[in-house]
């Protein structure tokens, strides 16, 4: 599916990025993140 982002080691910015873009496509963003990136997953929402 498009509307999943899988959060790794990138900036947070970048994944910022990423959810506005993909929320305008769409009305749902699924964000996905495992261990130490949870946190960066919660400051890119």
């Amino acid at each position: 599916m498009e509307n999943i982002l899988l959060i790794v080691n990138k900036p947070v910015m970048s994944y910022v990025l990423a959810v506005v873009t993909q929320f305008n496509d769409n009305n749902i963003v699924i964000i996905k993140a495992r261990g130490k990136t949870i946190s960066r997953a919660v400051d890119a929402t």
